[in-house]
């Protein structure tokens, strides 16, 4: 179901924004494909645990990568985020009709499509310093009986050890493990009903957790 844009595509719209990560289509192509993996993982738990598919929220949307699933999924879409030329761009490239893209401060602004079905938070959260008011936006845009969807960096001793490897360097704003991130989620309102690791292959040492998520 995961629908991937282009590695050409990709390379005529990225920017020095970041919010295409260049992982997606150069460099080394193991980290790109777990790169990869995150967002089918996402959208097959997506299909599967959400209850009903008319209005989803990507939440720090970034250059839009995912939105071409989304729009497949969902009847419609959302990406709220600083900046959106890079989405904009995914969105005139697939003719994404069913995608509203939102250029604003997620923590101070109110979204008039809310509540949603499903909130997707992929790799966000941990840039928060404060992570509390962020899950206290997702907490009230989501519907009662709605799912979130999270992707977090563990940030453990083998992601480390792959970095100084492929020479990736950590960003300054990862303030948080997923491990951290989870924690802070279940004491502010929400329950894990499912997890998965990424890459499947390391089961005690995961560079990635892919969560879904209710109300409690």
């Amino acid at each position: 179901m995961l629908i991937k844009p282009s590695s050409k595509l990709l390379k005529s719209i990225v920017t020095d924004s970041k919010r295409i990560p260049r992982i997606y289509f150069e460099g080394n192509p193991i980290m790109s494909y777990v790169f990869w993996m995150r967002l089918k993982w996402i959208s097959l738990r997506l299909k599967k645990y959400s209850k009903e598919k008319n209005k989803c929220l990507d939440f720090g949307g970034g250059g839009g990568i995912f939105l071409p699933t989304l729009s497949k999924l969902f009847s419609n879409v959302v990406s709220i985020d600083l900046e959106i030329t890079e989405a904009q761009k995914i969105c005139s490239a697939f003719n994404l009709e069913n995608v509203e893209l939102v250029s604003a401060d997620i923590l101070s602004n109110e979204l008039s499509d809310a509540p949603f079905d499903a909130i997707i938070a992929a790799d966000v959260l941990e840039h928060f310093k404060d992570v509390k008011p962020a899950i206290k936006k997702l907490n009230k845009w989501l519907k009662t009986d709605g799912i979130l969807v999270t992707s977090l960096p563990t940030e453990n001793w083998m992601y480390v050890l792959l970095r100084l490897i492929f020479g990736v360097e950590k960003p300054f704003d990862h303030y948080h493990t997923g491990y951290e991130v989870e924690r802070l989620l279940c004491e502010n309102g929400f329950k894990r009903i499912n997890r998965s690791q990424v890459p499947l292959y390391f089961n005690i040492l995961p560079l990635y957790l892919i969560s879904v998520w209710q109300k409690s």
